[in-house]
């Protein structure tokens, strides 16, 4: 149709149109964006920490759970059009040990921080992270903070206190993504604080924190979103794989001395990405289209 008057410009080309494309990375791999996509959104989740043990000479202290890994979403601009990115999908900690961030596209989030516990000559404060590892109880160690790192301010939240009376058994939960963890009492240990799903990419909720470790009577649950639950007497239970969540905190067997228990372990992290639709326009337009295209927001290039 090439030769039209009345604001024809060369050929009439119809759209052609790049669809929106989620990809879930559950283990490191190498990310090939498609051919038109140069702006990409992204939730990322870090490892989750891990649940503090308990010791063989002093095991009537309670330990506290895991903190979340970190949970932020991000959008990406000026990327390499069909570029390779690699994704890193951080491991969960185990028995005290922070979780490893997570990254892509250059950014990150955090790992969560490991328990904490107050076992007579070795104490161990709850490690700051993407999410605060809980404290151990009476008397209590030092909690974790949550929203470590220079990426984000939201990453998650803190830890909570172990009862900090005699007798006491309880200690803190790790925090969460979503909220705080809970503190520990003298009759169980406090939960894990719950994860969230703030993000546009999921309705499903990630990142909670580990339950804190308890007496035989009791011990904290592991926040929703993957947090695992603190031991009753015992070990702790993991944080869910691919969820980031937090590992539950060792609890006290009644003995003193007694037998040792380990916290669980950190829930590795996960990545979401999401690749936009894509109008693309590769040819010469009537006048009015452009018009009403670069109006509409349709063309990207």
């Amino acid at each position: 149709m090439a030769g039209q008057v009345g604001g024809l410009i060369g050929n009439i080309v119809a759209i052609s149109t790049q669809c929106a494309e989620t990809h879930t990375i559950n283990s490191s791999a190498n990310l090939v964006l498609n051919a038109n996509t140069k702006v990409a959104t992204a939730l990322i989740i870090g490892g989750g920490g891990g649940g503090m043990d308990v010791t063989s000479d002093y095991n009537t202290r309670a330990s506290g759970g895991g903190g979340a890994g970190g949970y932020r979403t991000v959008t990406v601009t000026g990327l390499t059009e069909g570029g390779t990115y690699p994704a890193v999908i951080g491991g969960g900690g185990a028995t005290k040990v922070n979780g490893v961030a997570s990254s892509i596209f250059g950014q990150s989030s955090s790992g969560g921080g490991h328990g904490g516990r107050y076992p007579g000559s070795a104490p161990l404060a709850g490690q700051a992270g993407g999410s605060g590892g809980g404290s151990g109880n009476y008397p209590p160690g030092a909690k974790g903070t949550g929203n470590a790192g220079s990426y984000d301010p939201s990453e998650g939240n803190n830890g909570g206190n172990g009862a900090d009376s005699s007798p006491a058994y309880g200690a803190g939960g790790g925090g969460g993504a979503g909220a705080v963890g809970a503190n520990g009492a003298s009759s169980s240990g406090g939960a894990g604080g719950a994860g969230s799903s703030a993000s546009p990419l999921s309705g499903t909720t990630f990142a909670g924190g580990g339950g804190g470790g308890g007496n035989p009577a009791g011990a904290g649950a592991g926040g929703s979103g993957g947090g695992g639950a603190g031991g009753a007497g015992g070990a702790g239970s993991a944080g869910s794989a691919n969820t980031g969540g937090g590992g539950g905190g060792a609890g006290n067997t009644g003995n003193n001395p007694g037998t040792a228990a380990n916290g669980g372990a950190g829930g590795s992290g996960k990545i979401i990405v999401v690749e936009p639709e894509v109008f693309v326009a590769p040819g010469v337009w009537n006048i009015n289209d452009v018009y009403d295209n670069v109006k509409a927001g349709n063309w990207s290039n």
